[in-house]
């Protein structure tokens, strides 16, 4: 169905309001009512991109119609009145889904749905946009599920309450809904790059966010349920069981300063030696307790960072500009050596810095090269590094990260 704006309407600038009337009111009926079954359909963003000129006839009429309803006259208002108010819920609640733009009148809101609908798809990152993070979500994980759990406890109470008499037909039925259900919902794969995040559903077309478009507090984690929630220029919804709290955390990391638009994913900070290590405090006997964390080794300085501190680090990074980070925040799913990772990806100065600065909040170790030595390493393969005050740390470097720490070693004793 063609859909235009109707020449007749222009008659009532020429005194034939009658004229206009009779040719707006079916026109505005038939193009409401096409729009009504494309919305309401299961596939409605996949219709609504084939037949994106129903928007555009819709937007195009609405000024003529609006005029129209204002008049108030009986009769086929009442009809095109009623119809047109079903469509403004559904239009809207689609667009919801969509974007937080709301659109404060009907034009609006189908200026709106024919912007997002005439948007190309998005595509996955290429081989010039390097990825951050990525995960898939597929049946393999479906035992990950809290869905598959109350499920097994379905089974098990519907087995103990009915005993012999208890049938397979009604588990195999509620089995296949969930399989399906899941299947459908909670299947697909993602990817973060410094730019944005996209989401493609097993079923289903793919969406993205751009990270600068994230509101402040646009991020929001179901970890139980494995699903992340974005607001920004798109609203997305992120399902996967296995990454949801790494995910939200990376996005909170990166869509705001010092990251967002300072990296493109790409390392700028290459020699560094970043490695597992134990904190030895001085004089401590063979065997006793260490704290774990990481040694960062640099060219003119030796770092470490307690692993159980991560969460306060996260902090740090996320926090306002000039706001002290939260002392009682939840965890979060990080590691210090993936913050010092995604640390590498600032510019030298930059990760020199903020380095510095989390080894002070976090109640770390940091000498410069001329203050440490080389210690007693407590086993084949371990490298002893003795600082100031007598404390030392007790690296284990694995064969990729073993060449980086021992360059970076002679560097300190040339």
């Amino acid at each position: 169905m063609h859909l235009a704006f109707p020449r007749d309407v222009n008659a009532r600038e020429s005194g034939s309001p009658d004229v206009a009337d009779e040719a707006l009111g079916p026109q505005a009926l038939a193009c409401y009512g096409e729009l009504l079954r494309v919305l309401r359909s299961p596939r409605w963003k996949w219709r609504l991109r084939v037949r994106v000129d129903l928007l555009r006839g819709a937007l195009a009429l609405e000024p003529a119609v609006s005029e129209w309803l204002a008049r108030g006259a009986p009769g086929a208002h009442r009809r095109l009145l009623a119809r047109r108010e079903r469509l403004e819920r559904v239009a809207r609640a689609r667009l919801a889904r969509l974007t937080h733009q709301e659109g404060a009148s009907l034009a609006e809101v189908w200026g709106h749905l024919e912007r997002l609908m005439s948007e190309p798809l998005p595509q996955p990152p290429g081989d010039d946009e390097p990825v951050l993070f990525e995960g898939s979500q597929g049946l393999r994980h479906f035992l990950a599920w809290p869905g598959a759990w109350v499920f097994a406890l379905l089974v098990l109470t519907h087995q103990h309450l009915l005993g012999r008499r208890a049938s397979v037909v009604p588990v195999l039925v509620l089995g296949g809904a969930l399989l399906a259900v899941y299947f459908s919902r909670y299947t697909g794969r993602f990817w973060l790059t410094a730019k944005r995040l996209v989401w493609q559903p097993r079923l289903g077309e793919p969406v993205q966010v751009s990270l600068a478009s994230i509101a402040p507090e646009g991020i929001t984690a179901l970890a139980a349920w494995g699903e992340v929630r974005v607001e920004g220029e798109r609203r997305v919804t992120v399902r996967h069981a296995g990454a949801a709290g790494r995910l939200a955390a990376l996005l909170e990391l990166h869509h705001r300063a010092p990251f967002l638009g300072r990296v493109d994913g790409t390392r700028r900070v290459e020699d560094v030696s970043v490695v597992p290590a134990w904190r030895v405090p001085e004089g401590a006997a063979p065997g006793s307790r260490t704290e774990p964390g990481v040694a960062v080794l640099r060219p003119g300085y030796a770092a470490f960072l307690p692993a159980r501190r991560a969460t306060e680090m996260f902090r740090g990074l996320t926090a306002p500009l000039g706001a002290k980070p939260e002392a009682d925040a939840a965890e979060v799913d990080v590691t210090v050596e993936l913050l010092v990772e995604h640390l590498r990806l600032l510019p030298e100065a930059d990760f020199d810095a903020y380095l510095r600065q989390a080894v002070f909040a976090l109640g770390g170790e940091l000498w410069f090269a001329d203050e440490v030595r080389p210690g007693e390493a407590a086993s084949a393969g371990h490298v002893c590094l003795v600082g100031a005050r007598g404390v030392g740390m007790q690296l284990r470097p694995d064969s990729v990260q073993a060449e980086a720490t021992h360059r970076i070693v002679r560097q300190w004793a040339a």
